[in-house]
């Protein structure tokens, strides 16, 4: 039997990269993807993604969740979650101070369930329409609770940098790179990229492409410590 491949986008709602047009507006991006093979490869991969902004002259609060489910061949292969929250409150023109709450789940790489919580301060270089970039420090604290093996838990530096980019009228680029060095264990860190472009094809529709790439230097034996993920979509405004 000939392979076949399908991927179906179910729904796309909003480009995860567009500002509020009001003030104290919610707008944000939730997408649901399946991708389906089947004949001499038998595959299921389903895809889902939330990201919501709330902001204001005086603060911004973020919103999101990503989860990948996959088999192949009968085997598991992809089954992770992330779900987080960030509070952001202007200090100044350019200062301003943030909380951040995340959970996060990775059973192929040993994870049943890791929770942080942090907090510092973050300085825009760039603040316009059209372009933004920024950078912030401070802490947070993490456990991690495993599958096999002991739980951890510990303080953590947290080091990030954040731009979003209007590169035309139909194209827009975000990207965010997050850095967790450990307090107690020298040596010891992770890292998490995001980046996203979207594509306008009209003014409610466009095709989007993300990817994240995740680093811990403190797997388990037999476990990869980066980890990439690349999805592709289709954006609807509203």
């Amino acid at each position: 039997m000939s392979k076949l491949i399908t991927s179906v986008f179910l729904l796309a709602l909003i480009s995860p990269l567009a500002q509020a047009a009001d003030p104290g507006t919610w707008q944000g991006n939730i997408a649901l993807a399946l991708s389906r093979a089947a004949g001499n490869t038998e595959s299921t991969t389903y895809s889902a993604a939330v990201d919501e902004v709330r902001a204001t002259p005086e603060n911004k609060i973020s919103a999101y969740l990503s989860a990948l489910y996959g088999v192949s061949q009968g085997i598991k292969s992809a089954d992770k979650a992330r779900l987080g929250s960030r509070y952001d409150h202007n200090l100044s023109t350019n200062i301003f101070g943030f909380g951040l709450l995340e959970f996060e789940n990775d059973r192929l790489a040993n994870l049943n369930l890791r929770s942080g919580v942090g907090a510092g301060l973050g300085y825009y270089f760039i603040k316009e329409t059209a372009h933004s970039f920024d950078v912030f420090s401070g802490l947070s604290y993490t456990q991690s609770d495993l599958i096999l093996g002991a739980n951890t838990q510990g303080a953590e530096v947290l080091l990030g940098e954040e731009s979003t980019h209007q590169l035309s009228d139909s194209v827009r680029l975000k990207q965010k790179l997050t850095a967790f060095p450990s307090v107690e264990k020298s040596g010891q860190f992770r890292s998490v990229f995001e980046g996203g472009l979207v594509v306008d094809l009209s003014s409610t529709m466009g095709l989007s492409v993300s990817l994240q790439n995740k680093h811990n230097s403190a797997v388990g034996l037999g476990l990869k410590k980066s980890d990439t993920v690349l999805l592709t979509g289709l954006n609807i405004k509203i």
